[in-house]
């Protein structure tokens, strides 16, 4: 779903300067280019690798970074770790993935959100779960891909009505954002749905940024309404960011590590699970109608074994400028659902 010209996208990957043999020496595991500067696949274990029996070094040398949890650990964690392995991820279906860049679409906060109560936002762009006190270095979640339809509200600038449902690190007090989902694009006129699988590494565009701190899609990693998508985000220490999407019901997966754009920070002040109205929110994208985008598995982790969950974090709703109220939030420990009553 091109949003510009080709040469534009390679225009900026190939202006994209960075130590390539001094960042992939700082990589413990292997990795295969793409067609991307600075985003490496992983090339993953062979399929009678066992996680569970795994040490942590040989995690690691295979390029898993999730934690494997102990007996001191909740049981969400234990929860959040069977859902990543709980079937056996085949090499025959790990692909080496293939990104088309959509330069100037963007996933990050264009202000921050208006407070409502003691624990909620009202906001133009983002709805569902936010924790903003800590530090944080992953991020887990699954939900099934929406089916969206036109809603009430008329389009605004856009030529569809764009979401995006994704979990991310950073963002809400921060000026960058690591984040991954599935995009949602309902059309007029009779022009078929859009839905597709991305990721971003947004941090404000200079000179040398890479393509991917705009919206980035996966070419050859089809998803559709229904299919039920578990995503990883997470820092490896203050080197790279890495990202995990497997489409459960397909089989298919992959996982990436990306060199950070000028301006990445590493901070981890804030982890989020979102439906989103993307490139500013309800003055520029207008929501279309979803069926109830549920995260499970919502797990945030970070130094020295701390986890923390939805529950634990604040809520943010999407309205209009006019203040009308889009979506509502409902938050259990491990669990966000997001209902669109536009």
């Amino acid at each position: 779903m091109p949003l510009v010209h080709n040469d534009t996208a390679e225009q900026i990957n190939a202006e994209f300067q960075f130590d390539e043999a001094s960042f992939l020496a700082k990589i413990p595991y292997k990795l295969i280019p793409t067609n991307l500067r600075g985003v490496y696949a992983h090339v993953g274990p062979p399929d009678d690798f066992n996680p569970n029996t795994a040490t942590e070094r040989e995690l690691i040398q295979h390029g898993i970074l999730v934690r494997k949890p102990t007996a001191k650990d909740p049981e969400h964690v234990r929860q959040a770790w069977d859902r990543f392995f709980s079937r056996k991820w085949l090499t025959k279906d790990r692909i080496v993935p293939e990104f088309e860049v959509h330069v100037g679409r963007f996933h990050h906060l264009k202000r921050r959100p208006k407070k409502h109560t003691d624990t909620t936002y009202l906001s133009g762009d983002w709805s569902g779960a936010v924790g903003s006190t800590g530090s944080w270095t992953s991020i887990f979640g699954s939900w099934t891909v929406p089916l969206v339809s036109q809603p009430p509200e008329p389009l605004v600038k856009e030529h569809g009505w764009n979401s995006a449902t994704w979990v991310g690190l950073d963002g809400w007090d921060s000026n960058d954002v690591l984040q991954a989902g599935s995009g949602q694009v309902f059309y007029p006129q009779g022009r078929a749905p859009v839905y597709y699988c991305w990721y971003e590494w947004y941090a404000p565009a200079e000179a040398g940024s890479p393509p991917y701190i705009y919206d980035t899609g996966i070419q050859n990693f089809p998803v559709k309404p229904g299919d039920e998508i578990t995503c990883s985000v997470q820092y490896v220490g203050t080197t790279a960011g890495s990202i995990s999407l497997v489409n459960a019901t397909t089989g298919q997966h992959f996982s990436i590590t990306l060199a950070p754009p000028p301006g990445a920070d590493f901070k981890g002040n804030s982890y989020e699970w979102i439906m989103e109205a993307p490139d500013g929110g309800e003055t520029v994208s207008s929501l279309p109608a979803f069926t109830p985008v549920v995260f499970t598995g919502a797990l945030a982790c970070g130094p020295n074994n701390a986890f923390a969950t939805p529950a634990t974090g604040d809520i943010s709703n999407i309205d209009t400028p006019t203040g009308q109220l889009l979506t509502s939030v409902t938050v259990r420990p491990y669990t966000v659902t997001i209902d669109f009553i536009g």
